[in-house]
């Protein structure tokens, strides 16, 4: 049997579907396993005002269930059994005991598909998490936005019941375009529900929406000697924004081209969402739109007046702002709170200055926030940064202290570079620990899913910033001088802030590795107490490098049986008078040989030359067990040679912890 079903409603936010579009088809693919009905795959489509359900073949009923229930104990008050027995419906000769208990199966029947969508579809409504929603005469439940109608078509026929949550009825029918056609449409399968949807200019796919979208802007600029640039994000959002895209091509006029191209592609793109276009690799005078109904020249003229107050505005920020010089507004950051408790912007400004390790580096802390009392920056908060080097360059400050001003916001996210130059490294490292020992200091810790001050990022952004360095780096230097900068200012903060800020960096950075190598090796490295990331991590990778050999592997298994023989035994040091074996004379000088050197390597951080000297003394490590036997008669002998796997177990844990790896 087909099933199809649509939720009609008024315009869904864009920026709300992508989820939504997920969680409906989870809500419902639950529904479907909970009550054991049989079907393929389900589809999801969503647009600006439907959401659609489409499953291809389900079961026409669900499928029967035995389910075993346990009882009270044999023997317990008849009060108990009783109560039992009236929740099971069965009588008590059919119980059965077993393990002193009694035990009820109880057969619950299929029921048809059509007898289960009233419930499925009022839990799915009643539990879809929409970010936010509203409430509409008639309708129990609140939803993103009024519901006004549902559609339920099952095997070619309709299936009408009540759905309390959005307060009217299913049916069998939907509606067409908006303005284009916005006539009844019968369904009768899901074929002909999207050939008729398509006839009445909607376009149920979205993923379709985003492709046409993206290739119409492409072709249209190469028509015109243009190079479209794909904004994921913002193609994302005009793909949930019209129900059948129409794309034209707008002009910018030429007053306007002075503007930074960074101005030009926000002012279009927040408030009109327009595409940039580029020529010969530059701001063409141009921007590409999209449109919910055929475009004309009165409305593209509509679309380039509208554009024209709004870079109107850019361009009178924009001037504004080049009068006023980004030092000069310093003293301004003085109103503007960081927190109550660990004061504001300038104070922040100052730490920064103060962990400074060069002039430079002092001098883009000292610059690096002004750029938030622009007028650009106040109507687009997402500029900052990208202005104080706009504004700083322009102004005649060095160009790799300008960008700096931009360049210490990376990396933002998962996915954003980190940046190049040394000065935005340290300042961007900089900012990013003052955030921690900051709120960590005052006792503002995330807790669960909220991390109002985005410690986590920051705590990410650090790692990323020391393994992206490539080289060594002390984290407590790091973390003293900021605490340090707090204190010159009066902010008390807690005794243990660079122990509990580094416990949190060390926990961020478990996650960060166990995301390329098995827990267990993770724990291995994390053992001791964090001091250089990464050093950490490069470990953590030679480590993961040598286990995935087949000489790690015996060397794991060796280690596991020199811990399970040393286990509560005192160990002393070796004497070598005491040996009666060559084995032991070859794993002992092996080990006297190789240790220093791999402390050595250690030291210099050559963890993969480290790990070739560990893995190298497989052979007399196998020859040892091979030959000796460490339990010895002779008692002298026998602690020698506990005391040699001692000197054997002491060797491998100078490059991690190897009893915390699985065997």
């Amino acid at each position: 049997m087909e099933l199809c079903i649509e939720i009609f409603m008024e315009e869904i936010p864009a920026r709300m579907q992508r989820q939504a579009k997920i969680d409906f088809w989870q809500l419902f693919s639950n529904e479907f396993e909970t009550l054991k009905l049989k079907c393929s795959a389900p589809e999801v489509f969503i647009g600006p005002r439907r959401m659609t359900l489409h499953v291809a073949d389900i079961a026409a009923e669900s499928e029967t269930i035995l389910e075993e229930r346990r009882g009270p104990k044999v023997g317990a008050p008849d009060a108990a059994l009783q109560g039992f027995l009236k929740s099971t419906g069965i009588p008590q000769n059919e119980l059965i005991q077993e393990n002193g208990y009694w035990f009820a199966k109880i057969q619950q029947q299929g029921k048809p598909l059509q007898d289960l969508l009233p419930n499925i579809l009022d839990r799915v409504l009643r539990s879809l998490p929409w970010p936010t929603s509203m409430r509409w005469p008639g309708a129990q439940h609140t939803w993103v936005r009024p519901i006004r109608n549902i559609c339920c078509v099952l095997d070619g026929k309709p299936v009408v019941f009540d759905v309390p949550a959005a307060g009217l009825k299913t049916n069998n029918y939907t509606f067409g375009h908006r303005f284009l056609a916005p006539q009844q449409i019968t369904v009768a399968s899901f074929a002909q529900y999207r050939k008729s949807l398509a006839e009445a200019n909607i376009m149920l796919d979205f993923e379709e929406r985003r492709t046409v979208i993206k290739n119409e802007l492409q072709k249209i600029c190469h028509e015109n000697q243009l190079t479209f640039v794909p904004d994921e994000g913002l193609l994302d959002e005009v793909a949930g924004l019209v129900e059948y895209p129409f794309v034209g091509l707008g002009k910018i006029e030429a007053k306007f081209m002075h503007l930074p191209g960074a101005v030009l592609s926000t002012s279009m793109r927040v408030h009109q969402k327009y595409f940039t276009i580029l020529k010969n690799d530059t701001f063409a005078p141009h921007f590409g739109f999209v449109a919910n109904v055929p475009i004309n020249t009165d409305m593209t003229a509509g679309y380039e007046r509208v554009l024209r107050a709004r870079l109107s505005d850019a361009a009178f920020f924009y001037e504004q702002d080049l009068k006023l010089p980004l030092e000069s507004r310093l003293d301004a950051l003085k109103n503007i709170i960081f927190h109550a408790d660990l004061g504001s912007v300038y104070q922040k400004v100052q730490r920064l200055e103060f962990c400074a390790s060069n002039p430079e580096i002092k001098q883009a802390a000292r610059l690096c926030k002004s750029d938030l009392l622009t007028q650009m920056v106040g109507e687009f908060p997402e500029l900052q940064g990208t202005m104080g080097e706009i504004y700083a360059k322009a102004q005649g400050t060095p160009a790799d202290i300008a960008l700096a001003l931009k360049g210490y916001y990376q990396p933002q996210g998962a996915s954003d570079a980190c940046p190049q130059d040394d000065i935005s490294w340290t300042l961007s490292l900089l900012d990013k620990i003052d955030n921690l020992i900051g709120f960590f200091g005052i006792g503002m810790k995330p807790s669960g899913s909220k991390d109002p001050y985005g410690l986590r990022r920051s705590a990410l952004g650090i790692i990323r910033l020391m393994l992206h360095k490539n080289t060594s780096n002390s984290l407590y230097g790091w973390l003293q001088k900021s605490v340090q900068s707090y204190q010159q200012q009066g902010i008390t903060l807690k005794p243990d802030a660079i122990e509990t800020v580094t416990a949190f960096i060390t926990e961020r950075l478990s996650a960060f590795l166990k995301t390329e190598m098995p827990a267990d090796h993770v724990y291995a490295v994390l053992d001791k107490p964090l001091e250089d990331i990464w050093q950490t991590i490069e470990r953590a990778r030679a480590l993961k490098h040598l286990l995935q050999g087949e000489i790690g592997v015996s060397l794991l298994g060796a280690y596991r049986r020199v811990v399970g023989i040393l286990k509560g035994i005192q160990i002393g040091q070796v004497d070598n008078q005491l040996f009666v074996h060559d084995v032991e004379h070859a794993l002992y000088d092996a080990l006297t040989q190789a240790t220093p050197k791999i402390n050595e390597h250690l030291k210099a951080f050559a963890f993969k030359e480290a790990m070739i000297l560990i893995a190298n003394l497989k052979p007399v490590i196998d020859n040892f067990f091979d030959h000796a036997k460490v339990m010895d008669d002779d008692l002298k002998i026998q602690q020698n040679r506990l005391n040699l796997l001692g000197m054997l177990q002491s060797t491998l844990n100078a490059f991690a912890n190897f009893s915390k790896l699985e065997g």
